[in-house]
C-alpha cells in the first residue's frame, strides 16, 4: 500500500515523499516518488495529506502496470534482449575521438557496438540453446555452461589467400588503374602482387580483375587458434551487460556470469636485432628526412603504428629527452581521422637517445622553415 511522508528542506518548498509497493515476480519492489503542492491552493493540512494521498494511490497503480507491462518482456529469449540491449542508447559509445584537444572527457571510450554485435552472433553460432532461452529462466550453471562451450567451439578461424607466382606475374599495369572499377583499394592490390597474406574476398576480386579462376590464381592455408582469456572476458563482460540490461528493464535476471581470471595467451616476439639495426641505419640515410623520422622514432620509442601517427611536437621533451605517448591516431569508417585518448596503462613516458632528439629537433626546424616558405609564397599571390 502506498504511503506518504511530509518532508520540509531547508530554504525549499515542502513535498511529499511517495512510497509505493508494488509485487513483481512474488517479490515486493518499492518505487519512489514526490508530491508537491501550492499553500496557496491547499491551505490545510488536511487538504493536502488527501490530494498527497490521492497522488500516491494514482502513482501505485501506474507503477503496479508498468511492472506488469514489462513481466512479459521477461520471457524473451536472450538473443532479442541482447539485440535491444545493442540497439539501445546505452551499448551505443562514440569513438574515443579526441576532438578540440578534449583529452580527459573522451578518455578511454570506444565504440565497442560493432565489437557487441560480433559477441552476439558467436553465442548464437556456438550455442543456440542459450540464445532462444528465456532471460527470466537463465540459471548459474548455464552461464557457466556457454563459457565452457565459446572456449571449446569459439576458436579463431582464419582463411588466408597467396597469389601464386604465374599469376602474380600476369600484371600488366599500374596498380592505380589496375583497380578501377574494383571494391579494392590500390595498397591491398599491391600488397596481394607481392605475395602477401590476403582475404578471399580480396583474391576474389584479385582473380575478376586478372579475369581467371580464384581456386587456380591463389593458395589458401587455415589458421586456427583458441581463444585468448581476455576475449574469454569480453564475452563475460558482454553477457553480464545484457543480464543486467534485462533485470533493469524486466526484473527479471538474477543469474550472472563469473567474470574469468585476466590471462594473456603467451606469444613469441621477434624483435630487431643489433645487426639488422646497423643495416637499417646505413639504409635510411638514402630516404628522405620524414622517412627517417619514421624509422629513427619508431627504433627508439618502440611505439605502435597508430601511436606513432598520434605524436605531436608538444609530446617532445628536447630538454629532458623523453617522448609523451599519450594518444594515437585512428581511422573511423564515419568519423575519418581522429586522435583517441590512450588507456591509463598506456599512457608514459619514454627515455630516447640525445642523438635522435638532435636529429628530430632539426626535423622540426626543417618542417617550420618549409612551412613559413609556402605561408610567404601564399601571402605574395
Amino acid at each position: 500500500m502506498a504511503s506518504i511522508e511530509l518532508r520540509t528542506p531547508k530554504n525549499k518548498p515542502a513535498y511529499y515523499k511517495i512510497t509505493a509497493s508494488i509485487t513483481l515476480n512474488g517479490q515486493t519492489i518499492r518505487k519512489f516518488s514526490r508530491f508537491e503542492f501550492d499553500p496557496k491552493t491547499l491551505r490545510t493540512a488536511k487538504q493536502r495529506v488527501a490530494a498527497a494521498t490521492a497522488a500516491a494511490f494514482e502513482f501505485e497503480a501506474k507503477a503496479q502496470e508498468e511492472a506488469e507491462r514489462s513481466l512479459s518482456g521477461a520471457n524473451k529469449p536472450f538473443q532479442e534482449v541482447a539485440e535491444e540491449y545493442i540497439a539501445s542508447a546505452k551499448a551505443k559509445l562514440e569513438p574515443a575521438a579526441l576532438l578540440r584537444g578534449n583529452y580527459d572527457s573522451d578518455k578511454n571510450k570506444a565504440n565497442t557496438t560493432l565489437n557487441k554485435v560480433g559477441y552476439l552472433k558467436k553465442i548464437v553460432s556456438v550455442a543456440p540453446w542459450f540464445a532462444k532461452k528465456s532471460v527470466s529462466e537463465i540459471t548459474r550453471e548455464d552461464c557457466a555452461r556457454v563459457i565452457e562451450e565459446i572456449k571449446e567451439k569459439g576458436c579463431l578461424r582464419s582463411e588466408y589467400a597467396f597469389i601464386l607466382p604465374e599469376y602474380a606475374a600476369m600484371k600488366n599495369k599500374s596498380f592505380t588503374k589496375m583497380v578501377v572499377g574494383y571494391d579494392i583499394s590500390a595498397y591491398t592490390a599491391m600488397k596481394c602482387f607481392s605475395g602477401a597474406a590476403v582475404t578471399r574476398k580480396t583474391a576474389e576480386v584479385v582473380s575478376n580483375i586478372l579475369g581467371v579462376s580464384v581456386r587456380d590464381a591463389f593458395r589458401f592455408e587455415r589458421d586456427e587458434r583458441p581463444l585468448s582469456k581476455k576475449t574469454i572476458r569480453e564475452y563475460v563482460l558482454f553477457a553480464n551487460q545484457v543480464l543486467h540490461f534485462a533485470n533493469e528493464r524486466y526484473h527479471s535476471v538474477q543469474a550472472e556470469f563469473k567474470m574469468p581470471a585476466k590471462g594473456a595467451r603467451p606469444r613469441f616476439v621477434d624483435c630487431i636485432h643489433e645487426d639488422e639495426v646497423r643495416k637499417l641505419m646505413s639504409e635510411i640515410e638514402k630516404c628522405s628526412m620524414p622517412e627517417q623520422a619514421i624509422v629513427l622514432s619508431l627504433l627508439n620509442t618502440g611505439v605502435r603504428r597508430a601511436e606513432l601517427a598520434g605524436l605531436t611536437w608538444s609530446d617532445f621533451d628536447f630538454k629532458e629527452c623523453t617522448v609523451h605517448v599519450n594518444k594515437s591516431l585512428l581511422v573511423f569508417r564515419d568519423f575519418g581521422y581522429q586522435h583517441t585518448a590512450a588507456k591509463e596503462s598506456n599512457d608514459r613516458y619514454i627515455d630516447v637517445a640525445p642523438e635522435y632528439m638532435a636529429f628530430m629537433q632539426q626535423y622540426k626546424k626543417r618542417r617550420e622553415s618549409i612551412r613559413n616558405q609556402l605561408s610567404s609564397e601564399l601571402y605574395e599571390k
